[in-house]
């Protein structure tokens, strides 16, 4: 494969040499062993990218999940305060009722005095010094019932401290209902031990609490827990259970220590593997430990990463199958570019013939084409008898197109040849285009259409051009006008296009080209079917090509609009100077 010419503004000869260095290098590797040095290293790459964009997935679901967790934790550790202060300020007015000598509401009062926790407390009741219960929102219980042996009276009657005492569920001998005991020293001026006033929390209403507030969500755990690592209340799938001891857990340490963490912990319980977060909870000894399972949560961070696995496994399969296909083409390349040479040299031989016999036709057509047209001007000038007259002056048409026709095959033959040269001028574009309109207009009056020329503006008129190639030009496109207006009018306009140039237009009511055919008059040998009254036999499709083609070569530019029925614009661009390094010898 030959190394490409490649050009750099700015330190070109070091660039070429280092771009050479580096071509030379793949040639010397070969198309194949580049393909899959490129797969290969493609390959490492993308698994590279997709471990680091893994490492940096997981970081941030884990810091979602992280945060998460403590704000959970948070919210209900505010939850459950605030619930126990609205209970323990009824429970501590109650007591003040008691020793002022005042019983107990009934039930239905002290719900409505709960409000939005209507139904939490199942009853407050009152017990003496010695254990026997002498009041009770449920009405007084017969037989007499005594909680002398119970931990949160026994818990005070030993230390007569003031302060709320949260017990862990036990079943109410009043209420005869497991409940949470909720519990309050009553004491005597001096600090004598009174007794105590005890509120019973329904635990099932409090799962209702906190399963309504989706704390079992994505395989949850919420736990109540004392200080002293007595579970009070812990909720799971499984249910409602408490009474465990924390203590023994690796991380009951740092959750008795710290207002609020993170860890994780396997149950033994349900076997499920959950990140939790815990948080004091704010004027009691206790803490929230809220949990999620951690394989519910990352389900969707697996899921999505499976794919994208897959997914780079069946990029890599591709890669792996491109260098495969480029190996086996550059091989197939390598093998098929002798011929593509080889039949792009005999391609370029036989152009080369193709042009030089046509010039060579051409030139030999033209000295009988000039004799033919001499004698019959001659004859159908001189003729005494109207009607061989009239048959020379056919032959003189005839010959006259078929020299045009010569003529315009040459000139085409020359331009693919690169052999057309210009002959550079100052051209005065208004006072030729004025001359060329006075010598069409005889053929336009003739058919009745009116050709008129429209000087629109233009001050400066003067092109550098090639004279006889414009006159070869607007001749073509102002005689295809009137062979394609049976009747109506021909405009040509030239006026400023910018400070580049000109700009003529020749404007006709003719018959018009449809507008998928437009793009096929400037193609060579391309002719459009515009049966048009009296304008001569079928063009050659040569005319409009062999236009842009000139204009090409003086660079300038030629377009066509039109609509059937309306008619057709011609424009044609012509530059006021020829490119200086353009320019012929």
């Amino acid at each position: 494969m030959p190394a490409l010419p490649v050009e750099f503004p700015v330190n070109g000869a070091g660039v070429n040499q280092n771009f050479a260095s580096w071509w030379h290098l793949v040639r010397a590797m070969g198309i194949a062993r580049l393909a899959w040095a490129a797969c290969g290293l493609s390959i490492v790459v993308l698994a590279s990218v997709a471990l680091l964009v893994h490492q940096a997935d997981r970081k941030g679901v884990n810091n979602a999940l992280d945060t998460s967790v403590s704000l959970d934790a948070k919210g209900y550790a505010k939850f459950v305060s605030l619930n126990l202060a609205i209970i323990d300020r009824q429970l501590t007015a109650l007591r003040e009722q008691h020793l002022q000598g005042l019983r107990l509401p009934a039930q239905t009062v002290m719900n409505s005095r709960l409000k939005e926790l209507n139904g939490l407390v199942l009853q407050v009741a009152v017990a003496n010094a010695g254990g026997l219960v002498v009041d009770s929102s449920l009405g007084m219980p017969n037989p007499p019932v005594s909680i002398a042996d119970r931990v949160h009276f026994r818990v005070f009657k030993n230390n007569p401290e003031d302060r709320l005492f949260i017990s862990e569920p036990v079943l109410g001998r009043v209420s005869k209902r497991q409940s949470l005991q909720l519990v309050r020293p009553m004491l005597a001026t001096d600090g004598k031990f009174l007794g105590v006033i005890v509120a019973s929390i329904d635990p099932e209403l409090l799962k209702t609490y906190f399963t309504d507030m989706k704390a079992l969500d994505n395989q949850g755990r919420l736990s109540i827990v004392g200080l002293d690592g007595i579970v009070r209340f812990r909720l799971t799938n499984l249910g409602f259970s408490a009474g465990q001891n924390d203590q023994a857990s690796p991380h009951w340490k740092q959750a008795s220590t710290l207002p609020a963490g993170i860890y994780d912990e396997s149950s033994l319980v349900d076997g499920i593997y959950r990140r939790i977060g815990f948080h004091r909870v704010e004027g009691y000894p206790l803490l929230v430990a809220v949990g999620t399972g951690l394989h519910e949560q990352l389900r969707n961070f697996e899921v999505r990463w499976n794919l994208i696995w897959s997914l780079a496994l069946a990029l890599a399969a591709v890669l792996t199958m491109v260098a495969a296909t480029i190996a086996r083409l550059a091989k197939e390349q390598k093998r098929s570019f002798g011929l593509l040479e080889q039949n792009r040299l005999r391609t370029l031989e036989s152009t080369q013939t193709k042009s030089s016999f046509l010039a060579s036709v051409s030139h030999e057509l033209r000295t009988p084409l000039n004799s033919i047209l001499g004698f019959s001007e001659l004859i159908r000038d001189t003729g005494n008898e109207p009607r061989i007259s009239q048959y020379a002056g056919l032959i003189h048409k005839s010959g006259t197109h078929l020299h045009a026709l010569v003529n315009t095959i040459l000139d085409l033959t020359k331009i693919e040849s690169g052999n057309m040269g210009l002959t550079l001028e100052h051209v005065d574009m208004p006072q030729l285009l004025e001359t060329l309109v006075a010598i069409h207009k005889v053929n336009a009056d003739e058919k009745n259409v009116e050709l008129s020329l429209s000087l629109d503006g233009v001050v400066l008129g003067t092109v550098l051009s090639d004279r006889a190639k414009l006159v070869q030009v607007m001749n073509n496109v102002i005689h295809n006008a009137i062979k394609f207006t049976p009747t109506g009018t021909i405009f040509v306009v030239i006026k400023p296009a910018g400070d580049s140039g000109l700009l003529i237009s020749v404007i006709d009511t003719g018959i018009g080209i449809p507008a998928d055919k437009t793009a096929q008059v400037f193609e060579r040998f391309n002719t459009i079917d515009a049966p048009v009254r009296g304008s001569g036999a079928r063009g050659s499709g040569l005319g409009l090509a062999l236009c842009g083609e000139l204009l090409h070569l003086m660079h300038g530019k030629i377009t066509l609009s039109s609509e059937v029925g309306h008619g057709t614009t011609v424009e044609l661009f012509i530059p006021h100077h020829f490119p200086a390094e353009r320019k012929p010898a």
